[in-house]
Parts: structure tokens; C-alpha cells; sequence
């Protein structure tokens, strides 16, 4: 069941399986090499950790994106995430020269177009200071909420890593100088940056459904 519950998950957040669509037990049995048993555990699973709805009698469908749904998202992401800024300790010259090595580390890939491995260096570089709050709970509850995060994100793969490292770079000087409060600020404004960005993106998206249908009419 393991196996079906990553499969999906991925192919949600990757896009193999768009929103609103409906998902074919039978397809992704033989996909994953399982009966039908599995699958709908799957389904179960994921309905509660909002990557799937199931109606009675209709079968289980990849969960809506919408604008609201990401300024939700973004809103408790950044309670959530500024929190464990504000309550985090312990960077001492290493962990500080490890942040800034990551920043070096993702403009490089960026700059060769590998994009894939700049989301994973993002990522890292984000969870090492969270986990520097001493927050297992937190942490787990904020690693939820990227995985959600990431289906909007995909959509604006390419965006603003330049304008994004320097709001990087800001949080980790803050850090040095041992102003969480700052810190913390300065995260707030880089994720109210990104959602805005990625708002764009979503409304872009949004348009673009609505003409395909009205061409299809």
C-alpha cells in the first residue's frame, strides 16, 4: 500500500494526475503492480491529507487548485514556518557557512538549468533552520504543507530564483547576527513574494482552462 500511497502522492504533486481528475483504480493498480485492495487504502489515506476527494459512489478524484486555496496554504505556511524561525538556535559558524554554501550550491544549478535539483537545494536549505526550532511536531505539520505547496509550485518552475536568493541570503545574515525577529521578517516577506508569484501562475492556469473549454464548446 506504501507504494500506491507515494505513487499517487507524486503523480499528484508532478502532475501526472491533474486536478479535478478522476483517478482509475484499475489504471493504477496495473501501474503499480497491486490489486484493488491497496489502491482504494490509498485513496483513503490520501483524502485525509487532502490530495484526493472521494464521493460515495462516484470514486476518489485528485483534489481542486484554486487562488483561495493557495492564500490558505501560504497563510499557514508562514505562521507555521516563521514560528520555527523565531524559535530556532544553535547557528554557530558552521551551520551559517553550511546555509550559505547551500545559496551557492542552487545558483550554480539554477545557472545550468537544472531545476529539479535548485527545488531539492531549496528545500534543504529551508528544513535546516526549521530544524534547528527542536519542534518534531512542527516540523512534521510544516513538511505536510510542502508537499501541498509543491502542486503549486511546479506550475511556476522557472521563477525569480535570482530575487529569491537574495531573500535567502537576507534571512541567513539575520541568523548570524542573531536576530531571530528579523529573521523571522524576512522570511514572512520571501513567502509573501513567492505566493504572489505563484498566484500568477495559478490565475494564468485558471484563464488558460477556461479558453480550451470555451474552444471546445
Amino acid at each position: 500500500m506504501e507504494l500506491v500511497v507515494r505513487h499517487l502522492r507524486e503523480g499528484i504533486i508532478d502532475g501526472t494526475y491533474q486536478p479535478e481528475s478522476k483517478l482509475q483504480p484499475k489504471l493504477i493498480a496495473e501501474r503499480c503492480g497491486t490489486s484493488f485492495i491497496p489502491v482504494r487504502e490509498a485513496f483513503r489515506i490520501l483524502e485525509s491529507e487532502g490530495f484526493v476527494t472521494v464521493f460515495h459512489n462516484r470514486g476518489a478524484w485528485v483534489s481542486s487548485m484554486s487562488v483561495a486555496d493557495l492564500d490558505d496554504l501560504y497563510s499557514i505556511r508562514t505562521e507555521l514556518e516563521c514560528e520555527a524561525v523565531r524559535r530556532a538556535s544553535g547557528f554557530d559558524e558552521k551551520k551559517i557557512d553550511m546555509l550559505f554554501d547551500n545559496l551557492g550550491a542552487a545558483q550554480e544549478c539554477y545557472a545550468r538549468g537544472d531545476h529539479a535539483e535548485v527545488v531539492a537545494l531549496n528545500r534543504d536549505f529551508h528544513f535546516a533552520i526549521y530544524e534547528m526550532a527542536d519542534s518534531p511536531r512542527r516540523l512534521k505539520l510544516i513538511e505536510q504543507l510542502w508537499l501541498h505547496s509543491a502542486r503549486y509550485q511546479r506550475l511556476s518552475l522557472h521563477y525569480r530564483h535570482d530575487a529569491a536568493s537574495d531573500e535567502h541570503r537576507l534571512i541567513v545574515e539575520c541568523l548570524r547576527d542573531g536576530d531571530h525577529s528579523a529573521a523571522a521578517e524576512a522570511l514572512r516577506s520571501h513567502l509573501a513574494s513567492t505566493a504572489e508569484l505563484i498566484r500568477g501562475a495559478v490565475e494564468a492556469a485558471s484563464v488558460k482552462d477556461r479558453d480550451e473549454v470555451a474552444a471546445a464548446s
